[in-house]
Formats: structure tokens, C-alpha cells, sequence
């Protein structure tokens, strides 16, 4: 599937939002329950702190410091909780300091005293074993009986740094599972959303020339995409009323002119036979008899073409043989390849197709016409039938002048004509490619065409083998004889000469 369809741009949009959302997810929860677990450590610390103040110092003048120091480990167990915890008095006496802790690791001598005449409680951090840093929380008390003291509870941040180191973890390897899946899921979910655009699709390249009277499935859904399929059918029958109406119109103005052009042609020829008319006058007529000819011949092409084009041809179809009919048609046309001395090597086999006789022979006539038309005196064509696989398949190549690369494109177009390759003064309409299509159309067949400007042309037609040879109760047998149309005339089979 191509990278740029509708299924991938889809799947890849609703993973890159997943992708943001779940980006944004993470760095509010990461956030959240930083400052959470910030704000559940600093009132943690407060609180240790009024209570060590509040129950214990208030006593510590009747007691001693002992006592204190025995409450204050019997109460809190510092080491034990991973707790630092340094009473001092405003004299700076340290009536009681905790002892290092190993998990978190808190070495409590390298933590900085602070002056004992500290007036506001606060935060601060230091690092005495390196990162993580240790929070302590500073309070200073004033007792009932007037001693001051200041009161240092401390507690590590490393908690808090694991806890959120693995919650980053967690949600760096969750997040691409979760867009893996999504994405997997997302491309087998739009599987079912998009069968039905699917066979619009396929209906849609089915439909052509012979059966633009098909309609696409309408899909029953309620939504945008039953709109879509009913919008195209009714695109799709205003197309087919214009398409008729080109096609009727055409029809009926060649069938038209054919009648005046007829009557032109006769009252012309009247015209030249009476006598004594002056030389420059039978000139002017018989001038005048050429271009009703060419106007003739354009009317009855178009007519052709608008037939064929509409299904309204008369064909009789039946089984031909392709190889047969090329081959007896290349020798009654080699008079024209004698009058320039060009060669014609012919490799024909046997092949069957479901035609029309006349109109395939059309297709031959054209091709071979064309090709000894603009191929230079002593040049050589090329004849070829066969099969490939289900289809037969006609070529025709030569050596001639070629046609030129811009024109390619072209070169079926009603009335075209290249520079070097067409010209009205080898006597064509520009209509014989035309017809040639029109007619391979018809026949449910296919041409194309292969040229280098000053080194030849090949022409390639392929229609579908007749059904006897498809379903195998029939087999041609290969006709591989060759023949060409020498200068001295006759027909020769062999290899031709060089």
C-alpha cells in the first residue's frame, strides 16, 4: 500500500495527536506528582519540626538535655527513618544531633550549622554526599521560660528523585507500546470504514466507454459517503447524456453531409465533361471534385468513429484469426511496399480473437498503410502476431522517419497531426489512428505506440484470446512462416533480404 493513502495519512495523523496527547499526559502526571511528593516532604518536615518545638523544648529547660535527646530518638528515630535532625541553642550549644543514615544517605557532620540567631523558619538545600540534595526545614523557638533554640529537621530528596526516574522510565517504554498498538489498531479498525470507498473504486475503473451506463454502489450509510456515491452516479448520468449527445450529434451531422457532398461530387463531374470549357476552369473543378473526395472520406471517418464510439457500429463478431487475416492482408498491400522497394518480414502466428472481420482488417490495413507511408524508400516493416498469455497481440514496426516525442501523446487524437510524421500532403485526415482505437476499444482491446524521432515507430495491439483458446479446447497451431515484399514484386517467405 502506498505510503501516501488515505488509510496511512488517516492512521498516521491519529497517532501523531495520540502521540501529543499522551506526551502532554506525561509531563503534567511527572509534574504533578513531583510537586506532590515536594509539598508531602516540606509538610512532613514542618510538621516534625513544631512537634519536636512545641512538645519537647518547652520541657527542655526543667529536664536537661539529656532527656531530650532520649525523647527525640525515642519519638522520631532519626537514623532509622532517614531523618537529620540538630537542636542548638542561641548560645550555638548543639544540644542534640542525629547520626548518619544510610538509606537514603545523609552524613550528618558535613550539613552546615546555621547561625543560632536566625528570626524566620525556611527552606533550604544542601549536598553533603552529592546529589540527591538534602531538604531541612530551619525553625527557630522561643520557650516559655525565654531560651531560644533553632531546630533543624532534614530528610533527603533521593525518594523523590527514584520515584519520578521511574515514572519517566515507565512512561518513556509505555508510550511507544501504546502508539504501537494504536497504529496496529488504527489501520485493522479503518479496514471495515473504508471497503466501501474501495469499491467505488474498483466500480469506478470499470466503468468506460462501453459501459458508461454502469452506476457505483450507492452505500447505505447515512453520512458523507453515501452522499459521495450518490453525487458520482448523478455525475456520472449527466456525463452519459453528454457523451450521447456528442456522439448523436456527431453521428447525425457526418450522416448529414454525406447527401450535399454526394450531390456536390456528381454536379462536379457534370461540370467537367461539358466542352469547350477554358483550361483554368476544368482546372478549378476538378481541384474543387479532389476536396469533395477529402471531405467525403473525413464525413465517412467521423461516422465510423461516432458508430463505434456509441456501440452502434453493426459489428458481427466471431471467432478470426488474426494470424490469417494480417497475413492475407500484408500481401495484398504489397504493391505499396514495391513502389518505395521496402521490405516487409513478417513472423505470424496463429492466433484466434472474438472480431469483427472487416473492422480488425481495418485495423491491419490502417497500421501497414501508415507504416509504408512514412517509411523511406528501401526501408524494411516488421510484421508481427502471437499470444501472450490471455491476449493476442499485433505489431507493426518500422524504420522510417519516426514521430516525435511531443507528439506521442497525441497521436490518436482526432485530426492530429505531427510536423514530420503527419502531413496533409501524404493525403490523410488525421483520422486513421483514430479509427484504429475506436475500433480496439470495441473489440475490448488496447494499442500503443513506441517512437524515436529518425529511427522508426511500433505499433502494438492487443485484444482478448477467443474463449475456445482461453478455456483450452483449442489449440492454433503456430504459424511461423515469413515473407516480405521484394522490389521485383511477388511474395517471398524465408528470411527477408537485408
Amino acid at each position: 500500500m502506498k505510503l501516501a493513502s488515505l488509510r496511512i495519512r488517516v492512521i498516521s495523523w491519529y497517532v501523531g495527536m495520540l502521540a501529543l496527547a499522551l506526551f502532554a499526559f506525561g509531563i503534567a502526571v511527572f509534574l504533578s506528582i513531583g510537586g506532590y511528593l515536594q509539598k508531602s516532604l516540606e509538610s512532613s518536615l514542618i510538621a516534625q519540626a513544631d512537634g519536636i518545638a512545641g512538645n519537647l523544648l518547652s520541657q527542655a529547660g526543667s529536664k536537661g538535655a539529656l532527656w531530650l535527646s532520649d525523647e527525640v530518638v525515642e519519638s522520631y528515630a532519626p537514623e532509622i527513618s532517614g531523618r537529620f535532625i540538630r537542636i542548638t541553642t542561641l548560645a550555638g550549644k548543639v544540644l542534640y544531633q542525629s547520626g548518619d543514615t544510610r538509606e537514603p544517605l545523609i552524613t550528618a557532620d558535613r550539613i552546615t550549622p546555621l547561625p543560632p540567631s536566625l528570626k524566620n523558619p525556611g527552606f533550604r538545600e544542601e549536598s553533603p554526599n552529592g546529589p540527591p540534595a538534602v531538604l531541612i526545614y530551619a525553625l527557630p523557638y522561643r520557650a516559655p521560660d525565654g531560651s531560644s533554640y533553632l531546630v533543624e529537621v532534614g530528610a533527603s530528596r533521593g525518594p523523590i528523585y527514584h520515584t519520578l526516574r521511574g515514572l519517566a522510565i515507565t512512561l518513556l517504554l509505555v508510550t511507544p507500546v501504546i502508539l504501537i498498538g494504536a497504529a496496529v489498531s488504527g489501520y485493522l479498525l479503518m479496514k471495515q470504514p473504508l471497503k466501501p470507498i474501495a469499491a467505488l473504486t474498483d466500480q469506478a475503473e470499470r466503468i468506460g466507454a462501453e459501459n458508461f451506463s454502469e452506476r457505483l454502489p450507492v452505500i447505505r450509510s447515512g453520512d458523507e459517503l453515501e452522499r459521495l456515491s450518490l453525487s458520482l452516479n448523478r455525475m456520472l448520468s449527466r456525463l452519459e447524456d453528454a457523451i450521447a449527445h456528442i456522439h448523436r450529434f456527431s453521428g447525425d451531422v457526418s450522416h448529414e453531409l454525406r447527401t450535399p457532398l454526394t450531390v456536390m461530387h456528381g454536379e462536379l463531374e457534370h461540370v467537367a465533361q461539358i466542352e469547350g470549357l477554358q483550361p483554368e476552369v476544368i482546372d478549378a473543378v476538378w481541384t474543387a471534385l479532389e476536396e469533395v473526395e477529402r471531405l467525403s472520406r473525413i464525413v465517412n471517418s467521423l461516422l465510423v468513429i461516432s458508430r463505434l464510439d456509441y456501440g452502434d457500429a453493426g459489428m458481427e463478431k466471431t471467432c478470426v484469426n488474426l494470424g490469417a487475416l494480417a497475413r492475407d492482408t500484408a500481401e495484398q498491400m504489397q504493391a505499396l511496399a514495391e513502389d518505395k522497394s521496402i521490405s516487409i518480414a513478417c513472423r505470424l502466428e496463429s492466433v484466434e480473437v472474438l472480431g469483427d472481420e472487416t473492422r480488425l482488417r481495418q485495423v491491419v490495413v490502417n497500421l501497414l498503410d501508415n507504416a509504408i507511408k512514412y517509411t523511406r524508400d528501401g526501408g524494411h516493416i516488421e510484421f508481427l502476431a502471437g499470444r501472450r498469455g490471455n491476449r493476442a497481440w499485433l505489431q507493426v514496426s518500422d524504420d522510417g522517419i519516426g514521430i516525435p516525442a511531443d507528439a506521442l501523446p497525441h497521436v490518436f487524437e482526432r485530426f492530429y497531426r505531427a510536423d514530420k510524421a503527419r502531413s496533409r500532403a501524404s493525403g490523410g485526415a488525421g483520422l486513421g489512428l483514430s479509427i484504429v482505437k475506436a475500433i480496439c476499444s470495441a473489440h475490448s482491446g488496447e494499442i500503443s505506440v513506441v517512437s524515436t524521432e529518425g529511427r522508426g515507430t511500433t505499433f502494438t495491439v492487443e485484444f482478448p484470446l477467443y474463449a475456445t483458446v482461453q478455456d483450452g479446447r483449442g489449440k492454433p497451431e503456430p504459424d511461423t512462416s515469413r515473407f516480405y515484399a521484394s522490389p521485383r514484386g511477388g511474395v517471398a517467405r524465408g528470411t527477408p533480404s537485408q
